[in-house]
């Protein structure tokens, strides 16, 4: 789908929450796939596995060019929900995985403590699920490619008029002067610009495109701030 940009109607940030300068949108290139390979060969599989009616536990799967499994991890075990949605590797051979999760948990096998190196979920945009429970949000990570395990990630999160998370569902995934770029799809009112969760200032429901706001963002690759936010318009 091509979007085109939108401007917010109370543009406190100037052109980085909404504003009139084109991200170039098409001289990106997004994914949504969930396999890729590295410039050695090495491919990735990214899924999750449905382990009870009512539960997905997420995996990441890589394999040498001979097709042999070097690692084989499920990132999240805990009664919460979640997906392995998305790959994507950079120039520097480097994955980076789009994980969704429907809510927080302090089971051991939750995602912020099954496959994690120290300091993970540390000093980044946002370190967890935040408040309430239930609606789909997004994780961006970024993954050790010798041990699949979690160097770095970040939650991504919409909320409602009482401050509770709610749905946050990332769409396609890139890379754009070194930022990670992100299109998304957000069911309550998505963050503008920032180090912590600011509600994307001037939006109202007139915004929406199908009962969603879509949203275009650029987020730094240590996962300490969203540098951009703009409303995409049909």
């Amino acid at each position: 789908m091509i979007f085109t940009l939108g401007c917010s109607s109370d543009d406190s940030d100037g052109d980085r929450n909404g504003g009139n300068e084109d991200p170039n949108l098409e001289n990106i290139v997004f994914t949504n796939t969930t396999t890729a390979t590295d410039s050695n060969g090495n491919t990735y599989e990214v899924g999750f596995n449905q382990v009870s009616s009512i539960n997905q536990d997420p995996f990441i799967r890589k394999k040498n060019p001979a097709g042999e499994t070097v690692w084989y991890i499920e990132h999240e075990k805990s009664e919460v929900d979640g997906r392995a949605k998305m790959i994507l590797i950079d120039s520097n051979n480097t994955p980076w995985v789009v994980f969704t999760v429907v809510g927080g948990s302090n089971n051991l096998t939750y995602i912020t403590t099954e496959a994690v190196e120290d300091g993970a979920f540390s000093n980044v945009y946002q370190r967890n699920y935040g408040n309430g429970g239930g609606p789909k949000v997004s994780i961006i990570a970024k993954l050790n490619p010798d041990t699949g395990k979690i160097q770095k990630a970040t939650y991504i999160i919409a909320k409602k008029n009482d401050g509770k998370t709610n749905g946050f569902n990332i769409q396609e995934i890139g890379i754009k002067n070194q930022n990670i770029v992100i299109q998304v799809e957000s069911v309550a009112w998505p963050p503008g610009t920032g180090t912590t969760y600011q509600r994307f200032p001037g939006i109202t429901d007139a915004d929406r495109i199908d009962g969603v706001f879509k949203m275009y963002y650029e987020v730094k690759t240590d996962l300490t701030e969203i540098v951009d936010a703009r409303i995409l318009r049909n």
